[in-house]
């Protein structure tokens, strides 16, 4: 016990650690006040112990703060939004129907701690020399006591809420738990027999996650309630799922190769292992898919005829790598496609059934949808590892960051164009197929989403400037980049949830485009020579 106590002191220490390191680190990046902060601070140890206290306590509140988002939002509100004239019972079915689909199915196959891959894992097994059998007990143990502990609030507010007893928070609590328990031991399984890492498998992974989330929220767009998912908090099955649990918790704690385990989830992915090698595969990877922009014909110059400078650096790099740039454009369109389709099969046979449709109720979904569609993220990583990972490396490319910006900002405005025309056409399609009055509003709508695009465009581009995410590694190292991006995504995610005529949602997107546009131009100009750098 005293051993596993001290491992577990240990894996928090370290987490705090690298914590703090990372909060001095990017607050002394700040302009103006990070300066506040002197080099000293990482050897400041009053310091690091005050931001260690500070550092669990959050991370305990967060844990806390997380579930009651996690079911708020992916639960209650859709719930709410579009089953809120449904007697309560049927609402508090929906809510089971929902946890079980997507906390037991989908986390069951897109989420094992015990072959994840963690820094903190290789920190500890590899460089301080912790058993590595040590390291998953307390992982694991910590991770589903605190699990069991954040989740049973945040289910006893909604559940209370929508009409259900505490005792069926705290049983669906103890059963999510100890589920959770019995699939780590059954990934752990399937890697000792198989030597498969489930959850690194992309293609089961996104599939799951696909038909998982369309069945669970199916039920709220053909207005349908589940029955018998009430059983998810019936006293047997909860009963039997935890006496399942508990057998696999024994058996994890008796686990004999972890090595093996905590091996496998390193190896592969951490580039303090094998940077070399990680770095042929991903280059590896990347030629193989860039394989066919290499052809005869689009190594020539032709497409940067009569055009200098960067234009001419551009021009050629778009026309040579134009299948790893095209092939997500591709992507999306055919996505929008299927839904199109889908969605006009839905209309057609709701037609009767739908009162006074109106083309203004889509305003909301477009933002998060235009935000996830971009294709901006995706061009400049391609950017950067088949073209800046080289330049960058000079003071004048740098220094003329402001120019180039510019130039890719025009052809990625394009490109986003082209995936907010298609979204615009479908929508257009779907309204049509359901009686929606067109009008004033389908000018609207087809404004709003190509000024969308624009927008997304230039935010895209403007944080891989100003930010510029990427390292050697081939992968992302800045947490502000990441940060952002999620503000932006809740901000167009909460657009859902605002009750506002489809004119403000226009007006908005028609003054924050030019705004965003002319600070980008402004702050490119004169602070991307400093920020558009290697790492």
């Amino acid at each position: 016990m005293r051993t596993m106590t001290g491992t577990l002191n240990t894996l928090l220490s370290i987490r705090t650690s690298t914590t703090a390191n990372r909060f001095f680190y990017y607050f002394r990046k700040v302009p103006f006040i990070g300066r506040l902060l002197p080099d000293t601070a990482y050897s400041n140890l009053k310091l690091k112990r005050f931001m260690y206290v500070i550092v669990r306590i959050v991370s305990l509140l967060w844990g806390f703060a997380a579930k009651f988002a996690y079911l708020g939002l992916l639960f209650y509100l859709p719930i709410g939004a579009l089953g809120g004239d449904l007697p309560e019972e049927d609402r508090l079915r929906l809510f089971f129907h929902l946890f079980l689909l997507l906390s037991f199915v989908v986390a069951g196959v897109t989420s094992a701690v015990v072959l994840e891959t963690k820094r903190e894992k290789y920190i500890a097994v590899k460089l301080m020399r912790v058993a590595a059998a040590r390291y998953m007990k307390a992982s694991l143990g910590y991770r589903y006591v605190l699990f069991f502990v954040q989740f049973v609030p945040a289910l006893l507010f909604f559940i209370k809420i929508l009409g259900g007893s505490a005792l069926q928070g705290v049983l669906l609590a103890a059963t999510a738990t100890l589920w959770r328990v019995l699939i780590e031991y059954q990934h752990l399984r399937l890697f000792e027999k198989t030597g498969m890492v489930l959850i690194k498998n992309n293609a089961i992974v996104w599939l799951t996650i696909g038909i998982g989330y369309a069945a669970a929220y199916a039920p709220l767009l053909l207005e349908t309630v589940p029955y018998r998912v009430e059983l998810l908090v019936n006293g047997p099955l909860a009963l039997t799922v935890s006496l399942w649990g508990s057998f696999a918790a024994v058996r994890l704690a008796r686990y004999p190769d972890y090595a093996r385990a905590v091996e496998a989830a390193t190896k592969r992915d951490d580039p303090l292992l094998n940077l070399g090698q990680v770095f042929a595969d991903a280059q590896k990877a990347d030629v193989k898919k860039a394989t066919g922009d290499y052809t005869g014909e689009n190594l020539t110059d032709e497409p940067a005829r009569g055009q200098e400078g960067y234009a001419y650096l551009n021009s050629l790099f778009f026309a040579r790598h134009r299948k790893l740039i095209a092939q997500p454009l591709y992507r999306r369109l055919a996505i929008i496609g299927g839904i199109a389709f889908v969605g006009t099969l839905f209309a057609l046979l709701k037609r009767e059934s739908i009162a006074e449709p109106e083309l203004s109720v889509i305003f909301p979904y477009l933002p998060l949808a235009l935000f996830f569609l971009s294709i901006g993220e995706r061009v400049c990583k391609a950017m950067f590892y088949n073209c800046d990972l080289s330049l960058l490396r000079y003071g004048f490319y740098r220094n003329a960051a402001n120019r180039h910006f510019r130039i890719r900002l025009r052809r990625i405005v394009g490109l986003n164009l082209i995936v907010a025309a298609a979204i615009a056409a479908a929508l257009t399609i779907v309204a049509v197929a359901i009686g929606a009055p067109l009008g004033g509003d389908l000018v609207m709508l087809w404004v709003y989403a190509l000024s969308l695009s624009v927008l997304f465009s230039v935010h895209h581009l403007f944080m891989y400037y100003i930010f510029q995410p990427y390292s050697v590694e081939w992968n992302s190292k800045n947490p502000m980049f990441h940060v952002l991006n999620a503000l932006v995504s809740m901000f167009c995610g909460a657009s859902i949830w605002i009750e506002a005529p489809a004119s403000i949602f226009f007006a908005a997107a028609l003054i924050l485009t030019p705004l965003y546009l002319v600070a980008a131009l402004v702050l490119v100009k004169r602070i991307g020579p400093r920020t558009f750098r290697i790492k």
